[in-house]
């Protein structure tokens, strides 16, 4: 926004915004009492054609209260959102015809009818924020993000020609609250041409992202419906993954979506075996956390309805995909659950000491006052990476600002026990009481991946650490009570080379903040490049040892140089967002039958 509005100002517009989104409710709401009937909502494909005034049978964003000052803006209405799945500001004739069964799928409860709170529901942490925070918070929050329509930047694809030859693989996705809805899967020539697009499939849910194999397939996550299927889940559930042609033809695919218990979410690695490794969320309610020696915290500041609350902790699993019978196996399962620690109540299970040298996962760290956008987790993992010379595991935990390694040499049943404890952890040592909060290197973190072979710092691991947290006060624990939307904070890359032998020893350090770790290479880390994503984002190195950096908040993709110096910085253009951008080497196998080359 080129002029940013005074508060009074913005609470103006915001009132104003409330009241055009606010249309659709009105028009259903046949007898003005604020609740949706059952007889209101049997009658809701008549009252919507009414608004249809130039009679072509649809509704676009005009009829329904707009233009919106903000893209997206009609939106923030659930109704719009149910009745528009595919978020192109029209709602046609057989969304109309279906009105009555998708407002009936709004009514979680069951109460058989829909209150103003079912549309624009008050426990939404964005909306809470956007309508109470302060004008220069506006343009920070995507629900009312601008954005172009076409690329635009600093410096455009093609324009230096010190950017990488090769490709990029950009997968968008709607928001959290499919407020802003990207559905596009493509490549992206370093001249700035969209030279191959997969065809949409199914939902884009927030964090999905994709892979193209050597043999030009294409493996991709996404999520049975739209953002009400995942409101049970933590943010980047998606619950699909996929093997795919290039034209889209579905070779096999992969369900895990148990509302309340488990579901895939963010990340998978595929490996060179073929398998996949994925993400899962396990759910618990708080009253079997505590039993597992978890201490009890508040759960009003989940920004969550309770009956949406749950306990969730994480697991690993590696799928074995048959492409010719469609089936998959399940070879291999890591659990955190199995590598918790509590030093509170001794009569509870996991009570043991924190400290140097701890390989264990302390179950308390996390205060969810401090994380009320994580509900109900404990550790939100993020990134899965896999080093196969060493049969080693990597994740990354946002909450803990650490990344893990783990033994994947070992069995399942042998992954219960102290050999599938963490044989390395970076980034935070408060996290497990071995240093104070001041020495936390990593904060909000994403991306975290080993450098793979052939690229430049081959085996160095490669953060983008998001600094979203970052405490003004270095003796705060752990860190702001939010996200931060403004540019309070700003983002850097580090590139780490890990205290490993040739043999694979692990070496700690464990009175260092660095725990043996030696940050050889990072960009921004004094933030003196205007330069900030306060969640999701990614970096990942380049064929000509450029690193190439996606801003998930708003899509804006940057390549640097090895001195810093920036060759690339641009945004694709249009809504929603994206997980992290993939760079595909000119002389990849994969591209083969996709580009002309």
């Amino acid at each position: 926004m080129a002029n940013t509005p005074t508060d009074h100002e913005a609470k103006q517009l915001l009132g104003e915004e409330a009241r055009r989104v606010g249309t659709l409710w009105r028009a259903l709401d046949l007898d003005g009492d604020d609740v949706l009937s059952a007889e209101e909502i049997a009658a809701a494909s008549d009252s919507l054609r009414a608004l249809d005034t130039d009679g072509d049978g649809q509704l676009t964003v005009d009829d329904i209260g707009g233009p919106f000052r903000w893209p997206g803006g009609e939106r923030r209405s659930a109704i719009v959102r149910i009745l528009d799945p595919d978020g192109d500001g029209v709602i046609t004739a057989a969304d109309i015809d279906d009105a009555p069964d998708r407002l009936r799928r709004l009514d979680r409860l069951g109460r058989g009818h829909l209150l103003p709170t079912d549309d624009r529901p008050k426990w939404n942490p964005i909306l809470a924020q956007a309508h109470s925070g302060p004008a220069e918070t506006l343009a920070h929050f995507d629900i009312l993000r601008n954005y172009e329509d076409e690329p635009s930047g600093l410096v455009m694809p093609g324009a230096d020609d010190r950017q990488d030859d090769g490709y990029l693989l950009v997968y968008e996705h709607c928001n959290a609250g499919d407020v802003q809805v990207g559905k596009d899967l493509f490549l992206q020539s370093s001249t700035g041409q969209r030279v191959h697009h997969w065809p949409h499939r199914k939902h884009a849910s927030e964090t999905v992202t994709a892979h193209l194999r050597e043999d030009g397939r294409l493996i991709r996550t996404s999520c049975p419906g739209p953002w009400l299927d995942v409101l049970c889940f933590p943010v980047g559930a998606h619950g699909i993954i996929t093997i795919e042609e290039p034209d889209g033809t579905l070779l096999w695919e992969y369900r895990l979506f148990e509302p309340g218990k488990r579901v895939m979410h963010h990340d998978f690695e595929p490996m060179p075996n073929g398998n996949i490794l994925v993400t899962v969320y396990e759910g618990k309610t708080f009253g079997e956390a505590e039993e597992f020696g978890w201490e009890a915290q508040p759960t009003d500041v989940l920004m969550r309805p309770p009956d949406l609350q749950r306990w969730w902790t994480e697991s690993i699993l590696e799928l074995e995909p048959n492409l010719e019978t469609g089936e998959t196996g399940v070879v291999w399962e890591w659990r955190s659950a199995d590598h918790l620690v509590q030093n509170v109540d001794p009569e509870k299970p996991h009570y043991g000491s924190l400290g140097p040298g701890c390989r264990k996962i302390d179950i308390n760290y996390a205060k969810y006052p401090n994380y009320r956008f994580n509900m109900g987790q404990i550790m939100h993992v993020n990134t899965i990476s896999y080093d196969a010379s060493r049969d080693q595991i990597m994740v990354s935990s946002a909450m803990h600002g650490e990344l893990w390694v783990i033994d994947h040499s070992i069995s399942t049943e042998e992954a219960k026990g102290e050999a599938g404890d963490l044989l390395y952890r970076f980034g935070n040592t408060s996290s497990h009481g071995a240093g104070p909060p001041s020495d936390k290197v990593l904060d909000w973190q994403h991306d975290v991946h080993w450098i793979p072979a052939g690229y430049p710092g081959h085996g160095n691991v490669l953060i983008f650490n998001n600094g979203s947290r970052r405490p003004t006060d270095p003796s705060h624990n752990p860190s702001p009570q939010r996200l931060s939307f403004q540019n309070e904070g700003y983002s850097e890359i580090l590139e780490i080379k890990l205290p490993v032998d040739a043999d694979g020893n692990w070496t700690w350090e464990t009175d260092d903040r660095l725990n043996g770790a030696e940050i050889v290479w990072e960009y921004n880390s004094a933030g003196e490049a205007d330069w900030f994503s306060p969640f999701m984002s990614g970096a990942r190195r380049r064929p000509n040892g450029n690193t190439v950096t996606a801003l998930g908040y708003n899509k804006r993709i940057r390549e640097v140089t090895p001195d810093g110096s920036v060759v690339l910085d641009f945004l694709p253009g249009g809504p929603g967002r994206t997980f992290r951008v993939i760079p595909i080497a000119a002389d990849h196998p994969g591209l083969e039958g996709i580009v002309d080359r």
